[in-house]
């Protein structure tokens, strides 16, 4: 194992850009200063090597193009903007937000030697499940064990804080909301399936991914998160195909005994307190309660977007618009899309959004939906599953703005283009 992580398949040369990029990858959920510092600094040594070659690729045109034009709008905002939504908007937040999109334009334009092949592609799923142990080990913990914190070390450069239980939070383990730990949880499991469904993993090595594929199942069923269970269940899907129909009705069964053994405690108290804690009242509140505000706060997003298509009106403003036109407090469009839309305006989000859907578009032609004579290595169909369940929770609510998952986002589209250009490659060959 450590022969595959400090050479490179196709090169017997000691590569220490890679290895820094794969700790990185690995430090990444439990030390996110470490982990995103050490991916910072393994970009700016592959820009160095490429620097001369990064406006030949067409993708990172269209991305660098949209971060010209979020600058373009964030200059606007604060010179003539002012006061334009509530007197109470800081402009300042406009330009706070440009943190949020161009060091992953950065991020997607520089990397792509590290994950230019299936081999690479496989040791990052490796690092990052191995690296997200501790996301599985505290939220477990702080559901069963009160488990709160904070736990903190390196000199309080790393602290993890947890939030107490209660009768609507499910599990966040080291993120501050349940969605964002969904949504991480739902990155890690297409590649353990993927690990699981590998042949080439041993016996003993196939029982431990099924204990840590139960752990993320289960996890992911704590989170009380609506957009992290589709996601699971879009993951799948994917992978599977329609052989999942029969894994999802066998997932649907269990969980309707967990409910009946909840409801109806035939054997005993001590089960059902033990079931107690996934909540299920509140598993059937969600899918029976649709008075919600979803429709509402896009609505608003779009009539906010219409009014000031072209520069937005600054990162951070929706809470305003919302407040002021609702008298209810939301603090984002629950749409990634429709957020950069309102913060900066159209023209930069049709230059980073419409890229992207093409690269999931493309890359899920490759390997998802393909000749089925033609096998694909599993980790790469995984690599599409696990961006797309991403991209879809980012549709229906925004864990985006966690460091920890934009950079993961922006580097699974990395991989995304890598498969394409891979495809592409050995076609023309």
């Amino acid at each position: 194992m450590n022969r595959l992580f400090l050479k490179d398949k196709f090169n017997n040369n000691f590569d220490y850009s890679y290895f820094i990029f794969l700790l990185g990858v690995f430090l990444l959920p439990s030390a996110f200063i470490f982990g995103s510092l050490l991916i910072l600094i393994a970009s700016v040594f592959s820009y160095l090597k490429i620097k001369n070659k990064i406006f030949e690729d067409k993708w990172n045109k269209y991305f660098l193009i949209g971060g010209i034009l979020i600058l373009l709008s964030c200059i606007v905002q604060f010179f003539y903007y002012k006061n334009l939504i509530t007197s109470n908007y800081d402009v300042s937040l406009t330009i706070l937000g440009v943190a949020n999109w161009l060091p992953f334009l950065w991020l997607f334009c520089s990397t792509k030697q590290y994950l230019d092949n299936s081999h690479k592609r496989r040791l990052f799923a490796l690092s990052l499940i191995s690296g997200s142990f501790p996301i599985l080990l505290t939220g477990l913990g702080q559901v069963f064990f009160n488990w709160y914190g904070p736990f903190k070390t390196f000199f309080d450069l790393i602290i993890w804080y947890q939030r107490p239980m209660d009768s609507v939070t499910g599990l966040t383990g080291l993120f501050n909301n349940a969605n964002y730990a969904g949504a991480w949880l739902n990155i890690i499991w297409p590649f353990s399936l993927a690990f699981l469904i590998d042949k080439k993993e041993r016996f003993f090595n196939k029982f431990s991914i099924y204990i840590f594929i139960f752990l993320i199942s289960f996890s992911i069923l704590l989170t009380n998160s609506r957009s992290a269970w589709l996601s699971f269940f879009i993951s799948i899907f994917l992978i599977i195909g329609i052989k999942s129909l029969k894994t999802m009705w066998n997932i649907l069964f269990s969980i309707s005994i967990i409910l009946g053994l909840y409801f109806v405690p035939f054997l005993g108290s001590g089960i059902q307190n033990l079931i107690g804690k996934i909540n299920p009242e509140l598993i059937l509140l969600k899918f029976t309660d649709f008075k919600y505000f979803r429709f509402t706060i896009w609505k608003e997003s779009i009539e906010s977007i219409l009014r000031n298509p072209i520069f937005g009106t600054g990162a951070g403003s929706f809470p305003d618009i919302f407040l002021s036109e609702t008298g209810f407090y939301r603090n984002h469009t629950h749409n990634l899309a429709f957020e950069l839309m309102v913060s900066y305006g159209m023209p930069p989000a049709i230059f980073i959004f419409i890229p992207i859907f093409l690269l999931i578009y493309f890359s899920s032609k490759k390997v998802l939906f393909k000749n089925k004579n033609i096998v694909e290595p599993i980790i790469d169909q995984a690599w599409v599953s696990a961006l797309i369940a991403l991209i879809f929770s980012q549709m229906v609510d925004v864990q985006y703005f966690d460091g920890r998952i934009s950079i993961i986002l922006w580097l699974l589209l990395v991989g995304a283009k890598s498969i394409i250009d891979e495809k592409k490659s050995l076609n023309s060959a």
